[in-house]
């Protein structure tokens, strides 16, 4: 069964990468991934709408209707609880017809959260998912704080059955889920409320991929992940990493390695491995394979 969820689309199509790469080569990009495996593309979201509209070349449905023509991997949209993919809240109607167009453009999983952990903003959007026939995905944002604590993020978990959740993301934006707290969350979530748990690392100080592994080894069912070059350049886990080292584990992510390093050469035409040295990190790790 697949486990990585690849966001590559989505981090070409935001800031600061957005209109580095034409549309030709990102849909080129989309159809090498939708032939590796993955159990989800996540192709839009906040930043994606927010650059759409700031550069005025594109619309946002657009791209996802000529994503959805090009491939059969299901398509993934995160929303910000009420807010949607915008920074001020919105009403119930407004919540209820975008997500229907969402849904009509070819979204079928929504990765939902609220920025402060607030479960009673998702309802709106869940019970929208749930008309339009779309997969609620329910994230819940991690941080150092209070916020971050085990007790606080497992209430809140609990919660989510009853809006209809198939699964509970951890969100990690700051890069600060160390790989034993990533353990220890995922297990008791996983417990507490008896759905599937998956993960969405980020951050500087490099430890997305070891949270991820120790994520799965916990039971996650998912986890988000870019392909090298954007994984380098943003922060993020990448595919190929996270592939070969839960190989390593015994375990099958469940994607094709070659079909990986294929899409990143296309992103390395247009954009290398910024901001290092071109290439040499990747050939770096394409060396340790044999």
């Amino acid at each position: 069964m697949p486990v990585l969820v690849d966001t590559t689309i989505r981090l070409l199509s935001q800031e600061p990468l957005a209109g580095r790469l034409p549309a030709g080569a990102t849909f080129e990009i989309a159809e090498i991934l939708d032939g590796a495996g993955f159990a989800c593309l996540e192709v839009s979201g906040g930043g994606v709408f927010d650059s759409a509209v700031r550069r005025g070349v594109e619309s946002p449905w657009e791209r996802i209707r000529a994503l959805e023509a090009r491939t059969k991997t299901p398509l993934g949209l995160a929303l910000r609880g009420r807010f949607l993919v915008g920074s001020r809240p919105v009403g119930p109607e407004f919540v209820r017809r975008f997500v229907a167009s969402a849904a009509e453009n070819g979204i079928q999983v929504f990765r939902l959260h609220d920025p402060l952990n607030d479960v009673s903003n998702l309802r709106e959007a869940a019970e929208a998912i749930a008309a339009a026939g779309g997969e609620f995905d329910a994230g819940l944002v991690y941080g150092s704080g209070h916020t971050g604590e085990t007790g606080v993020l497992v209430e809140q978990a609990r919660k989510l059955p009853e809006l209809g959740a198939a699964r509970v993301l951890l969100h990690d934006p700051s890069g600060s889920l160390q790989p034993h707290r990533a353990r220890e969350l995922v297990e008791a979530i996983r417990e507490q409320t008896g759905l599937p748990v998956g993960v969405y690392l980020q951050g500087a100080g490099g430890t997305a991929l070891a949270a991820g592994l120790e994520a799965v080894r916990a039971g996650a069912d998912r986890v988000a992940c870019a392909v090298y070059p954007v994984a380098l350049t943003l922060h993020r886990a990448s595919g190929e990493g996270l592939t070969q080292a839960l190989a390593g584990l015994g375990l099958d992510a469940g994607v094709d390695l070659d079909s990986l390093w294929r899409a990143s050469e296309v992103v390395d035409e247009h954009i290398g491995d910024e901001p290092v040295t071109r290439l040499a990190p990747r050939v770096a790790v394409r060396a340790a394979e044999h």
